[in-house]
């Protein structure tokens, strides 16, 4: 399970995950929009959630695939509701911004990284 590469890649979504988690937290202290918060603030959670689950299913690669690809898909929304807020101008959104792509960017190479694991695999059945 830990010797994966997939699995270094999923305990860094879940790094930028408590990251965004922490900043997104102290800067909606200040700017308190209740709905937006309590959504978004969801939204992260599941992502999280998602990504812990991830690591525990390793032993099911398709199932991981999914979840992976649900949390990409969770993460575009979530970008597309950062885009949505009137608060672009401010500084910290640049900074969820950037986690949001960065966090999209290392679920998408974990998806290749166990599909590549899934050939291999595939390929070691063939030759037996």
């Amino acid at each position: 399970m830990l010797y994966r590469i997939q699995t270094l890649y999923l305990i860094i979504s879940i790094f930028i995950y408590s990251i965004y988690l922490y900043y997104y937290y102290n800067y909606n202290i200040n700017t308190f929009n209740t709905f937006n918060f309590i959504s978004k603030t969801i939204f992260i959670f599941l992502c999280l959630i998602l990504s812990i689950l991830n690591i525990l299913f390793f032993k099911k690669k398709k199932l991981q695939i999914f979840m992976n690809k649900i949390n990409i898909l969770l993460n575009s929304i979530n970008l597309i509701l950062l885009f949505n807020q009137k608060i672009f101008l401010k500084k910290n959104i640049y900074l969820f911004f950037i986690l949001c792509i960065c966090n999209i960017l290392v679920l998408y190479i974990c998806n290749k990284k166990i599909k590549k694991d899934i050939e291999l695999i595939d390929s070691m059945n063939r030759i037996r």
